[in-house]
């Protein structure tokens, strides 16, 4: 009976054993779903929190965007006040620029007036140029032909000289007078 015992007790040991491997595999599971459970609260606070903010955030934002929209309505009033300044400037720009565009068109034609006689002119210039032109190389011609006749000249002085003297010397040189 001693075995029966030991085997017995031996039995309910291992079975004790397996109890508490069971229990510790149904804790660790109800760990688990604690931790997911806990995970899922954490989540929940903080997008509530998250939440919280934004909707401090946009209480902020709309009353900022209300002080603009006040902004807004007061500056139309003064643009359309503006507007109806700017509009009668511009009627008066108009009016100057027709002033200055028909005063435009005259500067064109007196311009081109002045530049049809300019053209006229340097034509004229062109012409005289090329008469000067003719009458400098004409003027070169007769220099040249002056400048031949001189030397010319020159060498027929040098030459007449040259007789004088010779008649000269030898007209010394003949006989004696008596």
């Amino acid at each position: 009976m001693r075995t029966f015992l030991q085997n017995l007790l031996i039995f309910f040991a291992v079975c004790l054993c397996g109890l508490c491997a069971y229990q510790w595999v149904l804790e660790t599971d109800l760990r688990k779903d604690l931790q997911k459970l806990t995970d899922n609260v954490q989540d929940k606070k903080e997008a509530i929190q998250n939440l919280q903010a934004s909707v401090k955030h946009d209480e902020g934002e709309i009353q900022r965007l209300d002080g603009l929209r006040t902004q807004l309505t007061q500056t139309v009033k003064t643009n359309e006040f503006q507007i109806s300044e700017l509009n009668k400037d511009l009627e008066k720009a108009t009016n100057s620029l027709d002033r200055a565009e028909k005063q435009v068109t005259t500067y064109k034609d007196a311009l081109e007036q002045a530049n049809d006689n300019i053209k006229r002119q340097n034509d004229n210039i062109k012409k005289q140029n090329e008469e000067l032109a003719k009458v400098a190389e004409e003027r070169n011609d007769v220099v040249k032909k002056f400048n031949k006749m001189a030397t010319d000249y020159s060498d027929l002085a040098q030459k007449w000289n040259k007789q004088q003297a010779e008649l000269a010397q030898a007209a010394t040189n003949s006989a004696p007078k008596k």
